[in-house]
């Protein structure tokens, strides 16, 4: 398919799936934007070997070492860059050539990489410094540092029982049908369920992983089972095929399909790290420091310190479970076309505005979700008002979209 007319069609079927978005009105002033997002696309953490013993044909490798932010990943992220840049130089936030954006990345080459990329895109021909903590582990992604919910695994285990009934082999149970669509596209099965012949013909089955629920070695949670296996495998598949990665011998390798197929995935997502316990312990100091930078110059009193120095865009370059935890604490669902409920896409984030009213004065805060389609990754379409990337607009719960200042940060508070 032509790169123009596959351009298009992703532009009709977004504009069939987006959720109506009701514009500011246009005397409303966007004060500041937070983006809490995602690394771009990484290679596996598994090698093909590994990943292989799952799937009936060679799994696609990597020209980077494990974990790293792909050039493909970079070029995508820069791209999404120069789309924020856009949107909000037309929403009357940054000028032609503003600098007022600051970049904070964990201790990762692959979120380091990432606001690189971004700033490349965002703010082009600007210093652009990327900010980390003084110290690793940084607090702002890692919870054992976190100052204001110290990790209590018996705790967080106990949220995450008491969400399946104490009853993972239940909870799994229910996966079943995704968990064979799952399987059936890594098995390369003419039916679903593949047949016990067609799971002989692999080194590994899902079904052999075992079900348990227990305080680690370590002191934290660890569950498995058949369907949380998916994790992985099912991280590396998408990121395989948003780097435009060959599938020698695979069928039925498109982002229809493995989006159908990340339905387990989701569910594994929202189990593992959208459990309010673990959102409360793991990112309680990310989410009161967030709500200090929407209320600096807003007239509130701010109980943690900003991120950043008043710049008009902070930009928080973490990991999935940074997006994703964030999310479980404060309650912000959405979903997107390529992927599972809730999943955190690669470079897609968590986007906070503050507005101000132009007939009241008063703050408001919108919570969008921005994230690239797999096809759009995948083909590299440029980002245009015509081809935007995915938008979902969250409503805060309890408070709705937009949520006055003062009730998001009581809302935040209980949460905490």
């Amino acid at each position: 398919m032509r790169l123009a007319s596959l351009a298009a069609g992703l532009a009709l079927v977004a504009s069939s799936i987006a959720p109506a978005q009701t514009p500011p009105p246009r005397e409303d002033k966007l004060e500041r934007v937070v983006i809490v997002m995602r690394h771009g696309v990484r290679s596996a953490m598994s090698s093909p070997v590994e990943l292989g013993r799952y799937s009936r044909r060679a799994f696609p490798r990597f020209k980077v070492p494990a974990g790293h932010l792909t050039a493909n990943g970079a070029t995508l992220v820069t791209m999404l860059g120069g789309w924020y840049a856009a949107q909000y130089r037309q929403l009357g936030l940054l000028g032609a050539s503003d600098c007022a954006v600051y970049y904070w990345a964990n201790h990762t080459q692959r979120t380091e990489a990432t606001a690189t990329a971004l700033a490349a895109g965002l703010t082009p021909g600007c210093a652009a410094p990327i900010h980390q903590s003084a110290a690793a582990p940084d607090p702002l992604f890692e919870a054992p540092q976190t100052p204001l919910a110290p990790l209590d695994a018996p705790r967080m285990l106990a949220a995450i029982s008491a969400r399946v009934d104490g009853d993972l082999a239940a909870w799994d149970a229910r996966q079943t049908p995704d968990r064979d669509r799952f399987e059936a596209l890594m098995l390369q099965c003419r039916r679903i369920p593949c047949s016990t012949t067609e799971r002989t013909r692999v080194q590994r089955r899902l079904g052999d992983t075992p079900i348990t629920m227990r305080i680690d070695a370590t002191g934290k949670p660890d569950l498995t089972s058949p369907s949380l296996q998916v994790a992985g495998i099912a991280e590396s598949l998408v990121m395989a095929y948003a780097d435009g990665l060959a599938f020698p011998g695979w069928s039925g390798i498109d982002a229809a399909t493995i989006g159908k197929a990340l339905t387990v995935h989701g569910a594994g997502i929202d189990l593992r790290t959208r459990t309010p316990e673990v959102g409360r312990q793991t990112s309680s100091y990310l989410a009161m420091r967030l709500l200090a930078t929407l209320q600096r110059g807003a007239g509130a009193t701010a109980l943690a310190d900003p991120i950043g120095d008043a710049e008009k865009i902070v930009v928080v370059s973490g990991h999935d479970g940074t997006v994703t935890m964030l999310a479980g604490l404060l309650g912000l669902d959405w979903a997107l076309r390529d992927y599972g409920a809730g999943e955190a896409a690669p470079g897609g984030g968590l986007v906070f505005e503050l507005w101000r009213r132009g007939a009241t004065g008063k703050s408001i805060v919108r919570v969008r979700y921005v994230a690239q389609g797999l096809d759009q990754m995948r083909y590299r379409i440029p980002l245009s008002a015509q081809t935007p990337p995915e938008i979902v607009a969250i409503p805060v719960p309890g408070c709705g979209d937009p949520c006055p200042l003062p009730r998001f940060t009581r809302y935040v508070l209980d949460q905490v």
